[in-house]
């Protein structure tokens, strides 16, 4: 749902064609409030076959096992879908955004309420697609929080990241547009990207807030996971236990940097998986930043900008769409626009996903080498997928299947030549994505000096 959320973010702010602005203002909100109920309607039309699905599942077969538990996941991604469809028809059809801005968007010192109001019918649909999945999620396995706790964790977790960190861009660039309001473009772009800069540095924090974390209580478990954190010259800020009312098994590093770096461990993992299993979910995480992943994931963000940039000069040489005039497409034309839309898509959805899958299989690697009985992984991912509330075969968009997963490794433990294998083909992987993003850079600043100002 976060990749669903961040398109649909995305679409909200694209600009817009003339003729949007045409939109009967009775039309626009029939359009976005009849949308919005479809939404709702087929929320309950899915979950109704998941519930279906699920309740006709092999009682001896273990839970999330099934071919119907795949199936009914597949019904709950198609819900994010059509909400990133339905966002595009209240923009590119109904005119939404034309309709903010002509209620608020005149007044310059509005800060938030505005943005606030644009992604107003985005959220609606998601907190609808949320409270199906509680419905569907709640079947055959026990859901610790009541509706309105797992509604506001799913928030928090699914939304939060997102929305947190884009409303603060925005105020930040809403503050920067009044302030500087008359000087060149240039003062406003600058104060821009020094609020990206910001972000980016306090984002482990924010992360922390938003996500509910405490620190790990001192202990054995604690001692042990330092203990293998000297001995792997791995160093974070601190060891964190998230909150998740006992219902998400999981963890997570976030922060590129030793001193803003926290690895989060979510109560229940902690709780329900030995202390041997625990360390073998930490060393995924470490293995993370050993192998450098976090870093590449940046980098892989920038280049994005790059990409986008060379591909709107190769689709202008077919005359429908005008070349960039800055290197972060501050001012693109609504042509442009659906070009950054498409290539989002493909670029986050697909190649994204693609590495990433890769990038968790490499840590699973890590993990597997650096802990003491390699055996530990494979049950603590067992445990995962116990735990969880996916179907163990079904893959996603940043990891494989649990079942699969479990297969690469056991195989890597029969063939530790597969390993070698494998992280040549990860290097060959990086390499060629670092030598693309060279290329491309190395192309604007040669034919294209003017978007860096030269």
């Amino acid at each position: 749902m976060l990749l669903s959320f961040l398109l649909c973010v995305l679409i909200l702010y694209a600009p817009l064609p003339d003729s949007a602005g045409a939109v009967d203002p009775w039309v626009t909100l029939g359009g976005v409030a009849g949308l919005a109920a479809l939404t709702v309607l087929a929320g309950w039309l899915c979950s109704t076959l998941a519930v279906y699905l699920l309740r006709r599942r092999d009682p001896m077969a273990a839970p999330g096992s099934a071919l119907r538990d795949v199936m009914a996941s597949r019904l709950l991604s198609l819900l994010s879908g059509l909400v990133i469809g339905f966002t595009a028809a209240d923009v590119f059809v109904f005119g939404w955004p034309m309709l903010v801005y002509r209620l608020l968007g005149v007044y310059r010192w509005m800060v938030l309420l505005d943005d606030l109001l644009l992604l107003l019918p985005a959220l609606l649909m998601m907190l609808a697609v949320i409270m199906w999945r509680y419905r569907v999620e709640s079947l055959g396995r026990p859901v610790s929080p009541g509706m309105l706790r797992y509604l506001w964790l799913r928030v928090r977790v699914e939304l939060g990241v997102i929305l947190v960190p884009w409303l603060l861009l925005v105020s930040l660039t809403d503050l920067a547009e009044a302030v500087f309001h008359g000087f060149s473009p240039l003062a406003g772009a600058v104060v821009s990207g020094a609020a990206v800069v910001l972000l980016l540095s306090v984002s482990p924090l924010l992360l922390r807030a938003i996500w509910g974390t405490s620190r790990l209580p001192d202990g054995a478990l604690r001692q042990r996971l330092e203990a293998f954190s000297v001995g792997h010259g791995f160093r974070c800020n601190d060891i964190l236990l998230w909150h998740t009312h006992n219902h998400i098994a999981n963890a997570g590093v976030i922060g590129p940097l030793p001193f803003l770096r926290y690895v989060l461990l979510t109560d229940v993992l902690v709780s329900r998986c030995t202390e041997e299993e625990v360390e073998a979910v930490f060393a995924h995480e470490v293995g993370h930043i050993r192998r450098h992943h976090l870093a590449f994931y940046f980098l892989f963000a920038v280049a994005f900008f790059c990409f986008y940039v060379n591909l709107v000069d190769l689709v202008a040489l077919s005359g429908r769409v005008g070349p960039l005039t800055d290197v972060l497409g501050l001012q693109m034309t609504p042509p442009q626009a659906v070009v950054m839309l498409l290539f989002a898509v493909a670029y986050w959805a697909l190649v994204f996903g693609f590495v990433s899958r890769r990038m968790e299989q490499q840590a699973d690697m890590f993990s597997l080498r650096s802990i003491e009985r390699p055996e530990a992984l494979l049950s603590a991912l067992d445990k995962l997928g116990a735990l969880g509330h996916a179907p163990r075969r079904a893959s996603f968009w940043r990891h494989f299947s649990i079942d699969r997963r479990i297969a690469f490794l056991r195989r890597i433990m029969s063939d530790p030549a597969k390993a070698r294998g494998f992280d040549l083909r990860i290097a060959a992987l990086k390499g060629g994505i670092i030598a693309l993003s060279a290329a491309g850079f190395l192309r604007l600043l040669l034919y294209r000096p003017g978007l860096f100002g030269l």
